[in-house]
């Protein structure tokens, strides 16, 4: 009897482990950041369209660098009006739907 009792002890402490184990849940992974196209339209819709009609920019298919170089034109005509950090989100959202593959 006593052997018996200590295999059955064994059994339940090595089914209590692999229940433990079996239940360890992972961490919580972080939500994924917002699409930087989403941003960058909103402010590209803000901005853009102030000056003039956003068919002028979305007609067209340009390198990344010649649409960092417009953007940069744009922000020359009016001081402050987009901001570098702006231009960037722009920049990020022209290139993925604007931009020469």
């Amino acid at each position: 009897m006593p052997v018996r009792s200590v295999v059955l002890c064994a059994l339940s402490v090595m089914l209590l482990v692999f229940a433990i184990g079996c239940a360890k849940q992972e961490p919580p992974q972080p939500a994924a950041p917002a699409a930087p196209t989403a941003d960058g339209k909103s402010i590209f819709v803000t901005k853009c369209s102030v000056c003039h009609g956003l068919d002028r920019a979305t007609v067209r298919k340009e390198t990344k660098e010649k649409w960092a170089s417009i953007i940069k034109d744009m922000q020359g005509k009016k001081a402050d009006w987009i901001s570098d950090a702006d231009a960037a989100k722009i920049l990020d959202y022209l290139v993925a739907e604007y931009g020469k593959k």
